[in-house]
């Protein structure tokens, strides 16, 4: 006795109809839209999350995702290489290595688009002279984005019979390339040594002062070298009266609430105080500065209506002596700290 068992044909192919309908809900059309932003807004790790920087006012980006009131925004802009440092975290291969931040602009040496935070993580995409071209996917708050300007949408391909095949093979990952050597040098006998740009000199270079190249600019370069002096030489000091750097501001960011301060500050803009910035009084001008000179980092600056008028009539990048007390060592969404502005520039 044969005993042949009962079986469904084998699928070969799903009805065209069947098929098409398949394709169409399994590809949605991709929708991408561009978002300029209506003020300088901070920008984050994750909705809420590890600040990174700042966008700037009147920068567009390409939207990404939503979720709640937060927008997911591709920042893609140059950079200085010298700014950088080779440090990976996940997808991210650089990270900003300079105290106070750095600015991100739209081509080498273009318009400055936003500012990352020191220690922000990047990812390289390529070199141009002295630039990299970064991008990170950060997220914004909704509040700060206007509606989309352009919209572009990817076409659905046409569907196809559907037809049973393996899986492609898993990507191999590329091989992560060496990290860069650092920039060595040697510094001329009896070279003035300064701790800025401008700044008095400290001492002369020594025979054969071998260095590490850290950064170039405006006619100078930030070096880094290991020194040594005795034990009984180094002590805790104060800082000078009105001297306070950035980085003793932000090691101890309360100590310093009410400390006077005189600064050489760059003047940049006028705005006006915002609910992003509640350390200022709302509704009342204040200024984005840069510094304190030799710094590189930036400066709020409280000031009256009357001293507001005389710093609209002031050019872009001018530089003033500033005298003021700390009223904010950081703001809620940037380490940058917040004076009031004492008598007139």
């Amino acid at each position: 006795m044969t005993i042949a068992w009962q079986s469904s044909p084998p699928f070969r192919r799903l009805p065209a109809l069947l098929c098409a309908a398949l394709a169409l809900y399994a590809s949605p059309v991709a929708a991408q839209s561009t978002v300029t932003f209506q003020r300088a807004a901070p920008f984050h790790a994750t909705p809420g999350g590890v600040l990174l920087g700042e966008i700037n006012a009147g920068t567009t980006l390409q939207a990404v995702a939503s979720r709640g009131s937060w927008r997911q925004v591709a920042l893609e802009a140059w950079i200085f290489s010298a700014s950088l440092s080779v440090a990976r975290e996940g997808e991210f291969t650089h990270r900003v290595d300079v105290t106070g931040g750095e600015n991100l602009r739209s081509t080498p040496n273009g318009r400055i688009m936003a500012r990352a935070l020191n220690q922000a993580f990047l990812t390289r995409l390529s070199v141009q002279g002295g630039w990299s071209h970064v991008r990170r996917e950060v997220w914004v708050p909704q509040a700060s984005l206007g509606e989309a300007t352009q919209t572009t949408r990817t076409p659905t391909a046409a569907a196809a019979p559907a037809t049973v095949t393996p899986p492609p093979p898993p990507p191999v990952p590329p091989a992560s390339p060496a990290p860069a050597p650092a920039e060595m040098g040697v510094v001329r006998e009896g070279a003035p040594i300064s701790l800025g740009p401008g700044s008095a000199e400290v001492g002369r270079a020594p025979e054969d002062l071998r260095v590490e190249v850290v950064s170039r600019g405006g006619g100078w370069t930030k070096i880094r070298a290991d020194l040594w002096v005795r034990e009984g030489d180094v002590g805790a000091a104060p800082p000078a009266e009105g001297m306070l750097t950035l980085d003793e501001i932000i090691t101890d960011p309360d100590k310093y609430i009410g400390a006077r301060v005189t600064w050489r500050l760059q003047y940049l803009a006028i705005d006006t105080a915002d609910e992003l910035r509640p350390e200022l009084p709302a509704g009342e001008p204040y200024l984005l500065t840069r510094g304190p000179l030799p710094e590189s980092g930036f400066v709020y600056v409280a000031v009256t209506r009357e001293q507001a008028e005389r710093f609209r009539a002031m050019q872009a990048l001018e530089e003033f002596q500033a005298h003021g007390t700390i009223i904010a060592p950081r703001t809620r969404y940037l380490p940058v700290p917040v004076i009031r502005l004492e008598g007139n520039p």
